[in-house]
């Protein structure tokens, strides 16, 4: 059973955007260990054109591998509207990546994103990784 560190990025921009990124929050975790979580923010969408999303950042352990942890959260997305149509219209019901797992960065451009970054520094600030 693995016991790895995990950073997670959450996104939506739908019209019930911050009601996703709080079910979202509340599903992950119940799932993940020691978790904690940033506040939930506004950010502009990258592209300039589409609406604003609410963002989170969750950093806890998994009590599984990298690859279980990324299907759990898909499977989420899915269930909860993410498809194609949607996407395609500049609407992102939402969006959970799996920015860093194991002390690992696997998404790096994820990781450099203001987006990410404003969530995952509140994080440090108050102490989230000091255990590690």
């Amino acid at each position: 059973m693995d016991h790895s560190t995990c950073t997670i990025s959450l996104g939506s921009n739908s019209d019930d955007r911050e009601q996703q990124i709080n079910m979202a929050i509340e599903h992950i975790s119940g799932f993940l260990n020691k978790c904690v979580v940033s506040s939930i923010y506004e950010t502009e969408a990258i592209n300039g054109t589409d609406a604003p999303y609410m963002n989170a950042v969750i950093h806890g352990i998994s009590p599984v591998g990298s690859v279980a942890l990324k299907r759990f959260l898909k499977e989420w997305e899915s269930s909860h509207g993410r498809t194609a149509e949607p996407y395609s219209k500049g609407v992102v019901t939402i969006d959970l990546d799996l920015v860093i797992f194991d002390s690992r960065i696997l998404r790096p451009k994820d990781f450099e994103r203001y987006y990410f970054n404003i969530g995952y520094r509140e994080l440090l600030a108050n102490g989230a990784f000091q255990d590690e």
